[in-house]
């Protein structure tokens, strides 16, 4: 069973790995001018930031979850 600590950090590598796919490939749009390739950039960046965020909550929630 996944705890929601385990849910927390998957969804966190879910969102950073997307991101990073979103990123690479924005950065090959730019190299062959795409139009869209500043939308790809902004959104692979913005999911490696929410990524990082669930990241941060979820290793807070263990550090405060000890006794």
């Amino acid at each position: 069973m996944v705890t929601i600590k385990n849910k927390y950090i998957l969804l966190a590598a879910g969102f950073w790995l997307s991101g990073l796919a979103l990123t690479l490939l924005g950065a090959y749009g730019k190299s062959h001018q795409w139009a869209s390739t500043g939308t790809l950039l902004t959104i692979g960046i913005s999911a490696q930031a929410i990524g990082f965020g669930f990241l941060g909550f979820a290793i807070m929630q263990a550090v405060f979850r000890k006794k």
